[in-house]
């Protein structure tokens, strides 16, 4: 089981992320591990500032992982269109041949 990162390390991190604006201390958070972090911060009454910055950055991965997925499916549209084009450019050389 994965162990997750305590709260007050997050808020850190995210501190930091504020500061720096870098984002490379938060890229290894999952967005599961940022939602529940970001409830359980709700819940204490945590700065605001943090908590949006938490949802910021779970949309930005929400975000990534769609594009992610639609360029995926645009490849194989490609692939799947190509296919089809050339099995019917056979088909139609093979049959109607003069």
């Amino acid at each position: 089981m994965k162990q997750t990162i305590p709260d007050n390390e997050i808020v850190s991190m995210f501190q930091r992320y504020l500061a720096t604006n870098d984002p490379s201390e938060i890229e290894r958070l999952s967005p599961e591990e940022l939602a529940a972090a970001e409830v359980r911060l709700g819940l204490r009454g945590i700065n605001l500032t943090f908590r949006e910055a938490i949802k910021n950055k779970i949309n930005d991965l929400k975000l990534q992982e769609s594009r992610k997925h639609e360029s995926k499916i645009r490849a194989w549209n490609l692939v799947t269109g190509l296919i089809l084009g050339l099995t019917i450019a056979g088909i139609a050389s093979w049959l109607f041949r003069t």
